[in-house]
């Protein structure tokens, strides 16, 4: 089902069984409503606001491709992604992977809660592979046993976010324009047995394949800032509960995202090899590896029964990091040098 004109959709307990679609829903237009729907095994995604290539930028309004205003509410994505086989090669239009059970794709301004997505490759996706992803509100989601991704994941994927020097890979400006996932709130959510997958042979093929949120850089020109992550509840994820990872020599922006006042019981059951023979296999609550330094606030969180409580590496300022707190953590904050 394509939404290429505002209205709302309500489905009164709907079920959309998409076998064999691409997408259960659709949604291409601004102001665009959808709640109460279950939507299931989808080759994709079980709900997609945006394209997932640009052969089909002619289904974007004449106003542009960042959709605004858009309303999921009560919507549950059960066992989509149906494409995705583990190994990034799929059978789907979404590179890399199938894109999520609920994805917004250059989408701003707009609003994922109260929904549920289990079973699918990853639970809820932020993109901006064609445009930016900011100001949207993810709240009183479940995002559960999304075993081959995050529960819920904001990569920068979009190389024109920011601008670097291209001899010191220093970023020296933000183009929010063009793109960058920023200014997120990802707040008071669940997210629980995410990425216990072993990650794909793409990634190493050892620990986990998925954090409980996740948010991520993916090369120079990227940009992943200025996100709030406040009031989730996080537990037996692959990966930390909240892991952030820039692995490339710089280029790259995770500037001012914060970390506040979450619940972390045992996370990254499955490891992290990170990079260059850097390592975590410890139960940890909070991971933060980025090889460019990188400015973020990671406070008010309480972390219990794990072994490790924060694991950041040494280019990593953290503002509010003795305001954390631990119950059953042997070693409440570890720093290693990220390569």
């Amino acid at each position: 089902m394509i939404v290429n004109k505002p209205l709302t959709l309500i489905g009164q307990n709907a079920t959309i069984d998409a076998t064999g679609l691409e997408n259960g829903i659709q949604v291409v237009a601004p102001g665009v409503t959808v709640t109460g729907f279950t939507l299931e095994n989808a080759n994709g995604e079980g709900l997609l606001v945006g394209i997932d290539s640009l052969d089909d930028i002619g289904l974007l309004p004449p106003s542009g491709p960042v959709l605004t205003n858009v309303l999921v509410e009560r919507v549950r994505a059960l066992n989509d992604n149906r494409g995705f086989n583990g190994t990034e090669v799929t059978n789907c239009k979404y590179p890399g992977d199938c894109g999520g059970g609920i994805h917004l794709q250059v989408v701003e301004h707009s609003m994922v809660i109260d929904s549920q997505t289990t079973g699918n490759a990853d639970g809820i996706l932020l993109t901006d592979d064609y445009g930016p992803n900011a100001h949207n509100l993810i709240k009183g989601n479940l995002v559960s046993d999304n075993v081959s991704e995050c529960g819920i994941v904001l990569p920068g994927h979009n190389s024109s976010a920011v601008n670097f020097d291209p001899t010191t890979f220093k970023v020296t400006g933000r183009n929010p324009d063009m793109g960058g996932v920023y200014d997120n709130q990802i707040i008071g959510n669940t997210a629980i047995g995410n990425g216990t997958n072993v990650a794909s042979p793409a990634f190493g093929g050892i620990g986990g394949s998925g954090g409980g949120i996740g948010i991520f850089g993916s090369g120079p020109g990227t940009g992943a800032y200025g996100n709030l992550v406040a009031g989730n509840y996080l537990s037996g994820n692959g990966l930390a509960g909240v892991v952030v990872h820039a692995h490339h020599p710089g280029g790259e922006d995770l500037n001012g995202n914060q970390i506040v006042g979450n619940m972390f019981a045992t996370n990254n059951v499955m490891g992290d090899p990170f990079d260059g023979g850097v390592s975590d296999f410890e139960t940890t609550g909070i991971a933060i590896y980025s090889v460019p330094p990188a400015t973020m606030t990671v406070t008010g969180n309480f972390i219990h029964s794990n072994q490790i409580g924060i694991w950041l590496t040494n280019t990593i300022t953290a503002t509010g990091l003795s305001n954390n707190h631990y119950a059953n953590v042997g070693v409440p904050i570890v720093v290693q040098p990220a390569n």
